[in-house]
């Protein structure tokens, strides 16, 4: 089963308080996860882990005893004992596939969302909270009844629109998503008020600065036109 933990103060990482909705709150060490604290940036928490739901091994575990029938059938007619070495290839697959969904995280911050994957080699795809237009998910009936789904984001960058697949509490992560995109902008939003409310101040501290000679009527001109363009 898919998998959702938040931030605690140490390295561990438990439900937060201020995300909606009650998540499943199992503690999780930064030692069992694919994502490291060191990928953070500085000023970064991790709020939410999400994997995709364990019904997603189901189509590995077919194929793996489907395989495996198969090559005990062949060694119940052929009774070649060398037959059975070919039961490592199914185990050894399966073995793969679990490690690959262990390996694939769905991480939110306060900053960002990332998707982490890979076994060997590890690639990833992060989106800035800011930078997401649209967040939706979809379920099927089945999903809905075991808890699966996907999460879309649609986003300003060329890659468009981005989906996490059979993600495990679909909807508790787009909530949580939603959430922490409204404090990240609402954040943001106060600071770049508090930054126009300062410019009046810091025009008069340049008016200062040039009538003392301190600084040119060129240099005085620049930072001004600096200051008003963010206005």
């Amino acid at each position: 089963m898919g998998k959702l933990a938040q931030k605690e103060v140490a390295p561990q990482i438990t439900l937060c308080e201020e995300t909606p909705g009650n998540l499943l709150a199992g503690i999780q060490d930064y030692k069992y996860m694919s994502f490291s604290k060191h990928q953070l940036l500085p000023g970064e928490d991790l709020i939410l882990l999400s994997r995709q739901h364990g019904l997603a091994l189901l189509k590995p575990v077919l194929l793996s005893l489907f395989i495996l029938a198969i090559i005990i059938a062949l060694y119940i007619f052929l009774h070649g004992e060398w037959i059975l070495l070919f039961c490592l290839v199914p185990l050894a697959y399966f073995l793969f596939r679990i490690f690959d969904w262990k390996k694939r995280e769905y991480i939110l911050t306060n900053r960002r969302v990332v998707k982490q994957e890979g076994v060997l080699a590890i690639s990833s795809f992060d989106a800035p909270l800011d930078k997401i237009n649209n967040v939706f998910h979809q379920q099927s009936l089945m999903g809905r009844m075991f808890k699966y789904g996907d999460v879309g984001l649609e986003t300003a960058s060329e890659q468009g629109t981005t989906v996490f697949d059979f993600l495990a509490r679909p909807l508790d992560f787009k909530n949580a998503l939603v959430h922490q995109r409204e404090l990240y902008i609402g954040m943001n939003h106060t600071v770049n008020t508090t930054q126009l409310q300062n410019i009046p101040k810091l025009l008069e501290e340049l008016a200062s600065l040039r009538e003392r000679n301190i600084i040119s009527a060129e240099e005085f001109e620049e930072k001004k036109r600096t200051l008003l363009e963010k206005i």
